[in-house]
């Protein structure tokens, strides 16, 4: 937040308004993202900290205006990550969660296990949809195929990782 803030002077405070308020320039979102995830991050491990769970309207805002200048940033990493708040604010919708999963996965690429994890620990866990939640697991575990863009990076190897072991403790989550 520092970089973008020294960028744009007030920026925090216009996060305060929405994302309306807020232009983040193309070369710019990468930044933005980043800061986006790590202060939602800050936030799903503070809940016992109002003055720092006061802030996702401005993580959310900050991913909105970010989305807005570049939908597609990181092969849909962007849009998982408005998936994810989507589902988890209070306020959000299921549907507009989707949509951006959706978006995530047309723009996915080597990423697509990360947003089948996502989707399955953002939407089918808190619903209680095992279901959907082994779904979309087992979806995560798909290994790319011929002709397919996606690349077993680190990444992946990690989220097939958590894949597996949420599958394992399925019957403690549900």
């Amino acid at each position: 937040m520092v970089a973008l803030e020294q960028a744009q002077p007030g920026l925090r405070a216009s996060l305060a308004k929405g994302p309306a308020g807020v232009r983040i320039p193309s070369a710019q979102v990468g930044l933005a993202y980043w800061a986006a995830a790590s202060w939602a991050a800050a936030i799903s491990l503070s809940k016992d900290r109002p003055d720092v769970v006061a802030d996702l309207p401005l993580a959310v805002a900050l991913a909105q205006a970010a989305h807005a200048a570049d939908p597609g940033h990181g092969q849909g990493a962007l849009a998982s990550l408005l998936g994810t708040l989507e589902a988890s604010r209070p306020g959000g919708t299921r549907t507009q969660a989707m949509a951006y999963f959706d978006q995530a996965l047309a723009g996915a690429g080597r990423t697509r296990a990360a947003v089948y994890v996502a989707m399955a620990e953002a939407l089918a866990q808190p619903s209680g949809d095992r279901a959907a939640f082994e779904r979309w697991l087992q979806l995560a575990l798909e290994p790319p195929t011929a002709g397919d863009v996606r690349t077993v990076d680190l990444s992946t190897r990690v989220m097939t990782e958590r894949a597996r072991w949420l599958l394992a403790s399925i019957d403690d989550l549900f």
